[in-house]
């Protein structure tokens, strides 16, 4: 049932102040205290990630920061899982396209202790060769069971056309055929630049006293810088192709997975937020457009949806469909109605209105927890936003127009890459 709204009716959140400062080190430390409760969040962001690492050596950046907990130079993996669980803290490193992060919860009183461990994590990482050599077979069954969703396998080929050699093309994970020339020398050449202090944004929420303030920006700023040399960016991402295209493969499997994407923009673009209300009007819900009209009202599939994800350079926004073969057709053709739709005709104020207000209520839960804004902050600041564009998004949301859409759609919808994986013989 859809509901109705009031006219004017918008979500909006609290603005947040958030202490920004610089330490001499070249680290960016943000800092929001929360009264509410004594649990300390911080996320530690690098400014360096998979879009850092070279093809041949795909997964780098994500082996480097899970095997930061493996064991330092004065504490075993074991004990340093002691350590942190005596307190009841959780860590957790990993790393994304654009951004590697270090996660840390804790509550103000074990805060300095567990700085402490986590600090030696970053600082003193052994890389020990039999864990590298666990880590690396762990993440390769991973991407293996990846792949045994078909619609996972069809996004991965889709990227793969999609960006060609640049390092979006693969998953941040890495790719199977590369994990085995990664050896240690390259996780400490990495972690070495990825966790110079000069490359962080080091995010904080919780406790509401000036003693975590002081006991974060006391740790983070008496580690030396060390001066590494951040890998070059390389060539911004863009499509690999400039015309329709298709990509058909065959796989075991009782369905057939369409993914049609089209060109969209990254996280810095001003048309994002346009972008981002178009991916939720087709197919964030189901009142979506597309749940409605290619699976409610024809019945054509089991599955449909969007995916509109922005990295910091170009992002495609996709459409996807899980469905019989003899049902491709025309749920493709439904699909391109939608996206001509958008760029002849104004959406409905009601409909965008009630689009909007979902994706900002969806934003107000994501900040429900101290970790949720430490990492909303943090990853606003490190992408070049600034941590204040936290606070702006839900308006930036509500600021869309049909008008907006519409130019979106003409502007960016000029191709389309087709990644089917159908059963053999389809």
């Amino acid at each position: 049932m859809v509901s109705s709204l009031p006219a004017g009716f918008s979500i909006s959140i609290p603005q947040r102040a958030v202490l920004r400062k610089i330490l001499p080190n070249g680290t960016t430390l943000l800092y929001a205290p929360n009264p509410y409760n004594q649990i300390v969040a911080v996320r530690v962001f690098s400014r360096l990630a998979s879009r850092h690492e070279p093809g041949e050596k795909a997964g780098l950046a994500n082996l480097s920061m899970i095997l930061l907990a493996a064991g330092t130079t004065r504490h075993s993996e074991e004990e340093i899982a002691d350590r942190l669980e005596k307190n009841g803290a959780h860590f957790k490193a990993e790393s994304g396209k654009d951004l590697s992060w270090v996660d840390l919860k804790t509550t103000t009183h074990c805060l300095r202790e567990d700085l402490d461990t986590v600090l030696e994590l970053i600082d003193a990482p052994t890389f020990p060769e039999d864990k590298v050599e666990r880590e690396r077979d762990i993440v390769r069954m991973t991407l293996l069971e990846q792949d045994d969703s078909r619609l996972h396998f069809t996004l991965r080929i889709f990227c793969q056309r999609y960006f060609g050699n640049h390092p979006y093309a693969w998953s941040s994970l890495g790719r199977i055929e590369n994990l085995d020339a990664i050896q240690r020398d390259d996780l400490v050449a990495f972690a070495h630049a990825a966790l110079d202090p000069g490359n962080l944004v080091v995010s904080v929420v919780g406790g509401d006293d000036g003693n975590v303030l002081e006991i974060v920006a006391e740790a983070f700023g008496a580690r030396p810088a060390r001066g590494a040399a951040s890998p070059p960016d390389g060539p911004p991402a863009t499509p690999a192709i400039q015309e329709d295209t298709t990509i058909l493969e065959h796989r075991e499997a009782e369905a057939e997975y369409v993914v049609a994407g089209y060109p969209a923009c990254g996280l810095l673009d001003p048309d994002r937020p346009a972008l981002t209300v178009i991916s939720a009007l087709l197919g964030g819900s189901m009142d979506s457009r597309l749940f409605k009209e290619i699976r409610d009202k024809r019945g054509l599939c089991y599955q449909v949806g969007t995916l509109y994800s922005p990295h910091r350079d170009h992002t495609p926004l996709a459409l996807y469909t899980v469905l019989s073969s003899a049902n491709r057709e025309e749920a493709l053709r439904c699909m391109e109605a939608e996206i001509e739709r958008l760029k002849n005709e104004s959406a409905p104020e009601d409909e965008l209105q009630r689009v909007k207000t979902c994706l900002a209520g969806n934003y107000v839960m994501a900040l429900e927890t101290n970790m949720g804004q430490a990492s909303c902050y943090g990853k606003f600041e490190a992408a070049g936003l600034g941590w204040e564009y936290a606070n702006r998004y839900p308006e930036a949301i509500q600021a869309v127009t049909a008008d907006d859409i519409a130019n979106a759609a003409r502007k960016w919808f000029t191709f389309r890459l087709l990644a089917i994986t159908a059963p053999p013989g389809r």
